[in-house]
């Protein structure tokens, strides 16, 4: 029987079940559409939500079908032909041994939507379509739920009822879901006077290696992107007199706003409208993330202004952040109290992400023609995201120099500056395990695992001690991983008892990325996440996080 019932089959509550399956926790996903979603919707995929789906082992199908983030091309008005200026929004950056993938990526979320389905019915778990939450009632050590499930072939017979029970709940059901509402969370914000028509359509005579916008976004701006499927573009239509509910709704209209907003143009031919709604851009935010035994994630938590690319990334991240922690609690092997560093963590992370995608609307609105206010790079990569002030990381060193991990921000690590506790765990190439090393070099993102905690021992810092060998044993390999990372030509002793994995870091990678001040560095925890849980300097630095994690 399923422990969690996820409400929503968008890509926050996808990557939630996906993880969780990885985990070995059962789950139900429902979906009040008697369809799967069809459209791009929210396409940037951003560097931390790539480093993510190679965590779930998706990476490859969503690299082969996704296309590289086009250049901007904006044309001079009114006969919409000449260019009057080309840039890229996001500057290709080659990857680093720390960072493999610094280049935002375009796939659509019905096709992303697709292949983390196709994971999760192998796994068994299918998305159960035309089923509607009507209602939630929590107990003390469960919620008992009552769903409606519409009939797929018939839109006018009555639905039938089921009443259910499941330890939690989880809102993956976007910004007009019932989860939020049936909780009675507060959604803090406001609705801007921003309006939009967005959606698909086939289009010949535009280049695919190029996003293509003309006009004002006061007046009428048109945007034209380029998707994964050939002559498919996804559209916006901007403008401060447009009716947008009466264009969604009216496909000819649309098509003479695109005519009339890229200049009459005779050698763009507009095809098959595939999809087109109508949107207003709200900047909201839930007070709290949970409630009870009820949480809420993606555009269910939060919402925001297009501008930026960061919705549906940031619903992927609060997906995973959730995801190990349900995990470890379903599983018997931390306390619930570990649930509510769910909303302690991504609250202020989302917050200040709303503030970056305003300013980025600000701009647009005062300047849509400018690369300032197109821009994709830097902080919404969302490397830099951060959890330094959480309750459940350790970090010896802010500990000792008395610095305030609660002040700074939660967007921006900055670069080259040594990991703390808290920060995104980097990667390392070149590294070889020792016994192994007709395999080839390795890397720690292919080490890592989003089932267990990784604990690099970096052996020219700490010695492995007997009792950090016995502490570790104290863990299920599927729960703790270790990791001694050795400088070439070192042979350190490992305590017999030890299971892990030891690996020589020939190209000094690792060493580097993970450095750290002296005594306090040579030991770091990284989360199922892949999130660094502790920087400590020995096993009692060790024993301490494991004790804030774990059940005794």
């Amino acid at each position: 029987m399923s422990q969690i019932l996820i409400v929503g089959s968008g890509p926050s509550g996808l990557v939630l079940a996906l993880s969780l399956l990885r985990n070995g926790v059962p789950v139900r996903v429902i979906e009040k559409s008697t369809t799967h979603r069809v459209g791009q919707r929210g396409a940037g995929l951003m560097p931390r939500s790539i480093e993510i789906f190679e965590s779930l082992g998706i990476l490859d199908q969503v690299m082969a079908r996704s296309i590289p983030l086009p250049a901007f091309k904006m044309y001079k008005m009114p006969e919409g032909v000449e260019v009057a200026k080309e840039f890229s929004a996001s500057p290709h950056v080659d990857p680093t041994p720390s960072e493999p993938y610094l280049n935002p990526r375009i796939l659509g979320q019905d096709n992303l939507d697709k292949i983390i389905r196709a994971e999760l019915e192998k796994l068994g778990c299918f998305v159960e379509l035309g089923m509607e939450l009507k209602s939630l009632e929590q107990k003390e050590d469960r919620v008992r739920v009552q769903i409606l499930k519409h009939d797929l072939n018939d839109e006018a017979a009555a639905p039938q009822e089921e009443e259910a029970e499941y330890k939690w709940v989880v809102g993956a059901d976007g910004a007009r879901g019932a989860v939020r509402k049936l909780l009675g969370l507060s959604y803090l914000g406001e609705t801007t006077e921003q309006r939009m028509v967005t959606g698909d359509i086939l289009v010949d005579g535009l280049s695919q290696e190029y996003w293509h916008v003309w006009g004002d976004i006061t007046k009428l701006m048109i945007s034209i992107r380029p998707s994964e499927r050939e002559k498919l573009f996804n559209f916006i239509i901007s403008g401060n007199n447009i009716d947008i509910n009466e264009v969604a709704a009216d496909h000819v209209l649309l098509k003479q706003l695109l005519k009339q907003g890229t200049g009459n143009r005779e050698d763009i031919e507009w095809g098959n409208i595939i999809c087109a709604w109508p949107y207003k851009v709200s900047v909201r935010m839930v007070d709290y993330f949970q409630k009870g035994r009820v949480f809420v994630a993606g555009d269910a938590a939060h919402i925001h202004s297009p501008t930026g690319g960061q919705g549906m990334n940031t619903g992927v991240q609060d997906a995973y952040n959730l995801a190990w922690k349900l995990a470890l609690v379903a599983n018997g092997k931390a306390p619930e109290s570990l649930l509510d560093t769910y909303h302690e963590e991504r609250h202020p992370v989302v917050s200040e992400m709303l503030s970056i995608t305003t300013r980025l609307l600000k701009k647009t609105v005062t300047d849509g023609s400018s690369q300032e206010a197109w821009d994709r790079s830097g902080q919404v990569h969302q490397l830099g995201v951060n959890y330094r002030a959480s309750p459940i990381v350790l970090d010896e060193d802010s500990e000792r120099t008395g610095v305030d991990r609660a002040a700074g921000s939660r967007y921006t690590v900055e670069p080259g500056s040594p990991v703390h506790a808290g920060d995104r765990a980097p990667d390392a190439s070149g590294l070889f395990v020792l016994g192994n090393e007709v395999s080839g070099p390795t890397r720690l993102f292919k080490l890592f695992n989003p089932t267990r905690h990784t604990v690099l021992i970096f052996s020219n810092r700490v010695e492995f001690t007997q009792e950090i060998g016995s502490l570790l044993a104290d863990y299920s390999s599927d729960s703790v991983l270790a990791i001694v990372v050795n400088q070439t030509g070192e042979t350190r002793p490992v305590p017999s008892t030890f299971s892990g994995i030891v690996v020589e870091d020939r190209s000094m990678f690792a060493d580097s990325a993970y450095k750290g001040p002296n005594g306090t560095s040579g030991i770091f925890v990284i989360r199922p996440d892949g999130f660094v849980g502790a920087r400590v300097g020995g096993v009692e630095g060790l024993q301490r996080y494991f004790q804030g994690v774990f059940k005794g």
